[in-house]
């Protein structure tokens, strides 16, 4: 494997003296939990109410009113409203079973609503990432959040009975029970964050918990094909030199190459031109004229700086050696001719010189030219990294963090994608070896934290997730779930309800790749099932001979349901039902179509994964 990792964990994400740390941390946290500290749920229903009335009163001042009601009628604010309405009668505790099951009825409605509001907020629709429409699904994903704490005494002690079981994890943990004491601790960070516990072990563990989780390499090779290119400048030359009037035409060739600079902070890339100069002028110095041939070489250099705010540069350097070979003197006389040939051969010295300081201004002002109207990799007012920032401000994806690097081999862009409530890597991407057309470093956390905050706690179907899918990838034929199958009980499109915390599984260590997702519900026709539900499947990399690595999936889906004893003779046959869904819904292999790169120097028919590697919670991929 070309990817060498850093220094090595015993646990992926936390040394055995750091669990040990955390763990007698919470235990100390547990016993000074305050119940007066957990946020008012009212405090966060005014919020949302105050978010749809900004919402409505930004569309009601713009010019367009058809596109004010198209997006009143998308959103359909009205039910939210009601919702809210209706929950807010019900602030004291119930005094009668009726009044209890009415309480009940009005908090089940928010909940719906909540959860159909998230939905229509949270998908690739240009417009979901503007105006004020970004604090609405904050509000509405917080207030959500916050409705299972709306008894604050029993959510402390569901908080005191987490912290007593994460402390456990944490020390029991070994090398395959690491990824699952990871979010155990992910998921009691958000807790404490939700119910205002433990500020100061919240902070020690975001402390600990703050590398990137994404890292983006372009190739200093694939960068060199790009920007390298030939260079052919004829140019007019007609300027007074020494006082004498210099006619004639001159032809720079030579080729543009590219070269990373070491860098933290901002990329650099050097463009360096290397080219030879032929010049055949006139000199005119009455009553004389002398021919000559003119030969040099030019070295021209010039720095771009690439960071989020585009790309831009210094102005260009160039050095020049000019040399000439006088090839005769015109006069009618062979006196005259002598003289002036002398005198040339005295002064040839001191006009290269002249001529090799001119041809440097000259060649840097074109180079600049030239080079400002071909810069390698765009202009950088669009790029990759700022259209995904813009699908994720739809998709209400708090933007990640970025920093620009360069090095000999790769220009990289590493991000950490965190919010308020969750954590990122313990530790930084593993050093990159090898050199391939692009590198991409994924990390445990940063599936869990982007999906944490599209899917936790929603009820999709299969439709749904579909419809999600295809605003997220376009290009992708995603299979519709209504149609998936020979079996016509089958017909109907699942329905899920995900976990409120790591509601997909990603796990990257020991060489393999899980994947799954976590759940609450699951729901199929007439079968359903109401208690957590995990469902995940082994993929490991795998060889192919003319195409590169694949993830290849290792036997049957995993399904099991955490916290279960025994199953039913009804709650076996819905898990049969899930087995044969996610069967279909799992590939069998990932990685194995090419990814294909809008860039001419690159194959029409994509790149392929030439290294891969999964230690540590990073999924590594090289590829050519």
């Amino acid at each position: 494997m070309a990817f060498l990792l850093q220094a090595a964990c015993c646990l992926g994400q936390l040394s055995r003296g750091d669990s040990e740390y955390f763990a007698d941390r919470i235990d100390g946290a547990a016993a000074q939990l305050d119940v007066a500290a957990v946020p008012s749920l009212e405090d966060f229903v005014v919020r949302t109410q105050t978010a749809i009335a900004t919402v409505e009163q930004e569309l009601g001042k713009g010019n367009d009113p058809a596109n004010a009601a198209a997006w009143l009628g998308y959103l359909k604010l009205s039910e939210l409203s009601e919702a809210l309405a209706a929950s807010a009668q019900w602030k004291q505790p119930p005094t009668s079973r009726d009044e209890a099951k009415r309480q009940m009825l009005a908090m089940a409605q928010l909940d719906k609503a909540l959860g159909d509001m998230r939905l229509r907020l949270t998908i690739n629709y240009p417009g979901l990432e503007k105006a004020q429409i970004p604090a609405l699904r904050t509000a509405v994903r917080n207030l959500d959040a916050m409705l299972r704490h709306r008894d604050p005494a029993r959510s402390i002690e569901y908080v005191r009975v987490q912290m007593r079981e994460t402390a456990k994890a944490l020390r029991d943990a070994d090398e395959t029970t690491a990824a699952e004491a990871f979010y155990q601790l992910d998921e009691l960070t958000r807790l404490l964050i939700e119910t205002g516990q433990a500020p100061l072990l919240v902070a020690d563990l975001r402390g600990r918990f703050r590398h990137a989780n994404l890292r983006v390499g372009i190739g200093g090779s694939l960068i060199s094909r790009i920007a390298t290119r030939p260079f052919n400048e004829p140019t007019a030359i007609n300027e007074c030199l020494l006082g004498t009037f210099v006619r004639g035409q001159a032809t720079l060739r030579g080729t543009v190459t590219t070269t990373l600079l070491p860098s933290d902070g901002v990329a650099k890339i050097q463009l360096i031109l290397n080219g030879d100069l032929t010049s055949q002028n006139r000199g005119y110095r009455k009553p004389v004229t002398v021919d000559a041939l003119g030969y040099g070489h030019v070295t021209a250099t010039k720095v771009l700086y690439l960071d989020d705010a585009g790309m831009r540069s210094e102005p260009a350097v160039a050095s020049a050696r000019l040399s000439s070979k006088i090839q005769r003197v015109n006069h009618p006389l062979k006196i005259v001719r002598k003289i002036a040939m002398k005198k040339a051969q005295e002064q040839k010295g001191a006009a290269n010189a002249e001529g090799s300081r001119r041809l440097e201004r000259r060649v840097a002002k074109n180079f600049d030219r030239q080079t400002d109207e071909n810069e390698p990799l765009g202009d950088g007012k669009s790029t990759p990294v700022r259209d995904l920032m813009a699908v994720l401000g739809r998709l209400g994806v708090e933007e990640p963090s970025r920093l620009w690097s360069s090095e000999s081999r790769y220009l990289l862009t590493t991000l950490r994608q965190q919010t308020d409530q969750d954590l990122a890597a313990a530790v930084p991407p593993p050093s990159v070896a090898g050199s391939h057309d692009l590198s991409i470093q994924i990390h445990e956390s940063l599936i869990n934290n982007v999906m944490t905050q599209i899917l936790a706690g929603r009820t999709m179907s299969g439709t749904q997730l579909q419809q999600l899918g295809k605003s997220l990838m376009p290009e992708l034929d995603f299979d519709n779930p209504e149609t998936v199958g020979d079996d016509s009980e089958e017909s109907e499109p699942p329905v899920i309800t995900f976990s409120r915390t790591r509601p997909i599984i990603f796990e990257a260590r020991d060489g393999k790749v899980w994947i799954g997702m976590r759940g609450t519900r699951f729901q199929q026709g007439d079968q359903s099932l109401k208690m957590p539900i995990r469902v995940r499947a082994e993929y490991l990399p795998t060889f192919v001979v003319g195409h590169g690595y694949v993830l290849q999936r290792q036997g049957d889906v995993e399904i099991d349901f955490p916290g279960t004893q025994r199953l039913s003779i009804g709650q076996i046959a819905t898990r049969k039902k899930m087995e044969r869904v996610f069967d279909r819904s799992l590939p069998k292999q990932l990685l194995d179509k090419p990814v294909r790169v809008p860039v001419k120097q690159l194959p029409e028919s994509g790149i392929r994964v030439q290294e891969i590697s999964a230690q540590q919670g990073w999924l590594s991929l090289g590829m050519r």
